[in-house]
Protein backbone atom coordinates (compact mmCIF):
# COMPACT_ATOMS: atom_id res chain seq x y z
CA UNK A 1 0.00 0.00 0.00
CA UNK A 2 1.58 3.69 -1.03
CA UNK A 3 0.78 6.50 1.39
CA UNK A 4 0.21 9.51 -0.79
CA UNK A 5 1.10 12.39 1.56
CA UNK A 6 0.09 15.61 0.24
CA UNK A 7 2.59 18.40 -0.32
CA UNK A 8 1.60 21.82 0.44
CA UNK A 9 3.11 24.38 -1.39
CA UNK A 10 3.37 28.04 -0.68
CA UNK A 11 2.28 30.67 -2.52
CA UNK A 12 5.67 31.74 -2.85
CA UNK A 13 6.75 29.23 -4.48
CA UNK A 14 4.20 29.25 -6.84
CA UNK A 15 4.79 32.84 -8.11
CA UNK A 16 8.68 31.68 -8.06
CA UNK A 17 7.74 28.93 -10.44
CA UNK A 18 5.47 31.10 -12.35
CA UNK A 19 8.24 34.14 -12.51
CA UNK A 20 10.80 31.33 -13.73
CA UNK A 21 8.38 30.12 -16.35
CA UNK A 22 8.11 33.94 -17.67
CA UNK A 23 11.81 34.53 -17.67
CA UNK A 24 12.73 31.64 -19.85
CA UNK A 25 9.84 32.56 -22.16
CA UNK A 26 11.40 35.76 -22.55
CA UNK A 27 14.77 34.26 -23.43
CA UNK A 28 13.31 31.78 -25.84
CA UNK A 29 11.47 34.87 -27.34
CA UNK A 30 14.61 37.23 -27.34
CA UNK A 31 16.55 34.55 -29.29
CA UNK A 32 14.35 33.66 -32.19
CA UNK A 33 13.88 37.78 -32.30
CA UNK A 34 17.55 37.43 -32.54
CA UNK A 35 17.75 34.73 -34.99
CA UNK A 36 15.06 36.46 -37.25
CA UNK A 37 17.25 39.86 -37.08
CA UNK A 38 19.98 38.08 -37.95
CA UNK A 39 18.62 36.67 -40.83
CA UNK A 40 17.18 40.11 -41.90
CA UNK A 41 20.32 41.55 -41.62
CA UNK A 42 21.70 38.45 -44.24
CA UNK A 43 19.43 39.06 -47.09
CA UNK A 44 19.94 43.00 -46.31
CA UNK A 45 23.69 42.36 -46.89
CA UNK A 46 22.53 40.33 -50.46
CA UNK A 47 20.35 42.92 -51.45
CA UNK A 48 23.08 46.10 -50.96
CA UNK A 49 25.68 43.74 -53.07
CA UNK A 50 23.26 42.94 -55.59
CA UNK A 51 22.73 46.71 -56.09
CA UNK A 52 26.53 47.28 -55.80
CA UNK A 53 26.59 44.89 -58.89
CA UNK A 54 23.74 46.80 -60.46
CA UNK A 55 25.21 49.91 -60.61
CA UNK A 56 28.53 49.03 -61.74
CA UNK A 57 26.77 47.31 -64.73
CA UNK A 58 25.14 50.38 -65.10
CA UNK A 59 27.83 52.87 -65.36
CA UNK A 60 29.24 50.66 -68.21
CA UNK A 61 26.05 50.99 -70.05
CA UNK A 62 26.33 54.55 -69.48
CA UNK A 63 29.89 54.89 -70.32
CA UNK A 64 30.29 52.61 -73.29
CA UNK A 65 28.76 50.96 -76.59
CA UNK A 66 30.66 47.33 -75.58
CA UNK A 67 28.48 45.44 -72.78
CA UNK A 68 30.18 44.75 -69.65
CA UNK A 69 30.06 40.84 -70.29
CA UNK A 70 31.93 41.46 -73.44
CA UNK A 71 35.03 43.04 -71.84
CA UNK A 72 35.21 40.52 -69.03
CA UNK A 73 34.98 37.74 -71.85
CA UNK A 74 37.95 39.90 -73.90
CA UNK A 75 39.83 40.25 -69.87
CA UNK A 76 39.69 36.25 -69.32
CA UNK A 77 40.89 35.86 -72.94
CA UNK A 78 44.07 38.22 -72.01
CA UNK A 79 42.62 39.99 -75.49
CA UNK A 80 43.68 43.47 -76.09
CA UNK A 81 41.57 45.62 -75.09
CA UNK A 82 40.39 49.29 -76.33
CA UNK A 83 41.17 52.46 -74.03
CA UNK A 84 38.01 52.85 -72.71
CA UNK A 85 37.75 48.79 -71.97
CA UNK A 86 40.79 49.03 -70.34
CA UNK A 87 39.67 51.85 -67.79
CA UNK A 88 36.42 49.97 -67.28
CA UNK A 89 38.35 47.01 -66.26
CA UNK A 90 40.81 48.54 -63.77
CA UNK A 91 38.01 50.25 -62.16
CA UNK A 92 35.67 47.00 -62.03
CA UNK A 93 38.72 45.13 -60.80
CA UNK A 94 39.50 47.88 -58.12
CA UNK A 95 35.58 47.94 -57.00
CA UNK A 96 36.10 43.93 -56.89
CA UNK A 97 38.91 44.32 -54.20
CA UNK A 98 36.75 46.89 -52.15
CA UNK A 99 34.00 44.64 -51.89
CA UNK A 100 35.88 41.75 -51.18
CA UNK A 101 37.58 44.06 -48.06
CA UNK A 102 33.69 44.64 -46.93
CA UNK A 103 32.76 41.31 -47.52
CA UNK A 104 36.02 39.79 -45.46
CA UNK A 105 34.84 42.03 -42.35
CA UNK A 106 31.18 40.98 -43.03
CA UNK A 107 32.30 37.36 -43.13
CA UNK A 108 34.75 37.94 -39.81
CA UNK A 109 31.52 39.88 -37.90
CA UNK A 110 28.88 36.30 -39.33
CA UNK A 111 27.21 38.36 -41.35
CA UNK A 112 28.25 36.44 -44.38
CA UNK A 113 27.89 32.47 -44.45
CA UNK A 114 30.47 30.62 -44.94
CA UNK A 115 29.20 28.54 -48.73
CA UNK A 116 28.82 32.39 -49.71
CA UNK A 117 32.45 33.62 -48.55
CA UNK A 118 33.94 30.51 -50.19
CA UNK A 119 32.30 31.94 -53.42
CA UNK A 120 33.21 35.51 -52.83
CA UNK A 121 37.36 34.07 -51.90
CA UNK A 122 36.98 32.05 -55.51
CA UNK A 123 35.23 35.07 -57.29
CA UNK A 124 38.79 37.97 -55.63
CA UNK A 125 40.99 34.50 -56.00
CA UNK A 126 40.01 34.38 -60.00
CA UNK A 127 39.83 38.38 -60.22
CA UNK A 128 43.69 38.89 -59.27
CA UNK A 129 44.51 35.59 -61.79
CA UNK A 130 43.98 38.02 -64.93
CA UNK A 131 46.39 39.81 -66.25
CA UNK A 132 44.48 42.59 -67.09
CA UNK A 133 43.16 42.72 -63.38
CA UNK A 134 46.24 42.46 -61.93
CA UNK A 135 47.92 46.18 -61.13
CA UNK A 136 45.01 47.46 -60.24
CA UNK A 137 44.28 44.29 -57.71
CA UNK A 138 47.49 44.47 -56.56
CA UNK A 139 47.66 48.19 -55.61
CA UNK A 140 44.63 47.86 -53.52
CA UNK A 141 45.62 45.31 -51.73
CA UNK A 142 48.69 47.47 -50.58
CA UNK A 143 45.99 49.58 -48.91
CA UNK A 144 44.23 46.55 -47.04
CA UNK A 145 44.93 44.08 -44.15
CA UNK A 146 48.16 41.99 -44.14
CA UNK A 147 45.48 39.03 -43.42
CA UNK A 148 43.11 39.97 -45.98
CA UNK A 149 45.82 40.35 -49.01
CA UNK A 150 47.32 36.88 -47.95
CA UNK A 151 44.31 35.13 -49.19
CA UNK A 152 45.18 36.45 -52.47
CA UNK A 153 47.76 35.65 -55.26
CA UNK A 154 48.20 37.76 -57.83
CA UNK A 155 49.67 36.73 -60.61
CA UNK A 156 53.56 37.31 -61.24
CA UNK A 157 53.88 39.94 -63.79
CA UNK A 158 56.10 38.21 -65.88
CA UNK A 159 53.03 35.96 -66.93
CA UNK A 160 51.59 39.02 -68.31
CA UNK A 161 53.73 40.33 -70.10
Amino acid sequence: RISMKKIKVSFDTWIHLLGMIGVLGGLVFVGLEMRQSQQIALAAQQQARTEIFTGILNSVNESSDVSFYKILSKVEANEPLTTSEKKIAENYAMQRVWIFENDFIQYQAGLIDENVWLVKLFGIRTIASLCHFRDAVEYLLEYTTSELSQLVSIRPKSECE
